[in-house]
């Protein structure tokens, strides 16, 4: 029997659900991972791949590659003043163009398989590394694990907000290039996961499918947000040992809903009347 109180009971429910639902975490743990591409020994390959709750990653690692120049000098001279003995000098410097690096496991994830100190995610000498997380589907980035650092765990994070992505249009850019062009700055945290400082990130609430993750970037500006704060200087290095997102959640329209609910009010008050 339809009663009005019990129509407005039901329309306060139905409303109060539609604005207090919340999502559930999902942790990735990246020490375990399902698969990998691009193999190159027991402990590098080009990808890790994860699946957990039906949802799908995929880990690469980005970073700066290396210019090589070779010079030649002459060594000794003859007499009449041509060389006869040559000098060769190579010399490498950082070449500011991204590009794909191997992804190492050990207490987390590294980037680059000749870098140092043991191969982690760092900053040094403006050789910014960073983890492309690539999920199944839209999610919200919630926290991260941090296993092995030395020194500092300052990161930065990108969240990709243009209309389709492939990796390779990351390559053979600067890392400012990327944003204002598919590609916007979440945040810079001080010290994740890191002594009294906890692992949460993107406060704001931004949803992505793609998420850059890495050591921090002054190319992305000195401003820093979250509860992170503790303003320690010197080169980052760590490993990434886990991620959390949550799936957003799919609600239908509040518009949809009450026009639903103040109908069924309403048949509910006509049936009244005619009783």
């Amino acid at each position: 029997m339809c009663s009005l109180k019990n129509a407005l009971a039901g329309l306060a429910i139905t409303l109060g659900i539609v604005g207090t639902a919340n999502a559930t975490p999902i942790t990735f743990d990246l020490k375990s991972p399902d698969s990998r591409n691009g193999i190159f020994n027991s402990t590098y390959a080009m990808q890790y791949n994860y699946e957990e709750e039906d949802l799908g990653l995929a880990v690469t690692g980005w970073s700066y590659g290396i210019k090589t120049t070779t010079t030649k000098t002459c060594k000794k001279y003859d007499r009449k003043g041509a060389c006869k003995e040559w000098k060769t000098t190579t010399t490498t410097s950082l070449n500011e163009a991204i590009e794909q690096d191997y992804v190492g496991k050990w207490d987390g994830l590294g980037v680059e398989k000749t870098d140092t100190p043991n191969h982690a995610v760092d900053n040094e000498a403006g050789d910014y590394d960073m983890h492309l997380l690539s999920f199944d589907e839209m999610v919200k980035l919630t926290a991260l694990d941090i296993g092995w650092y030395q020194t500092d765990t300052d990161i930065s994070i990108l969240a990709f907000n243009g209309t389709s992505f492939d990796s390779s249009s990351l390559l053979g850019k600067k890392w400012q290039d990327l944003i204002g062009n598919g590609w916007q700055l979440v945040g810079n945290y001080y010290n994740v996961d890191y002594g009294p400082n906890n692992g949460a990130v993107n406060q704001g609430g931004i949803t992505s499918q793609y998420w850059l993750v890495g050591a921090y970037n002054s190319n992305f500006g000195n401003v820093f947000s979250g509860p992170n704060i503790d303003k320690s200087k010197g080169n980052d290095y760590y490993k990434l040992k886990g991620v959390v997102v949550e799936r957003p959640v799919k609600l239908p329209e509040p518009s949809s809903v009450l026009l639903l609910a103040l109908s069924l009010l309403g048949l509910c008050v006509a049936r009244r009347r005619t009783a």
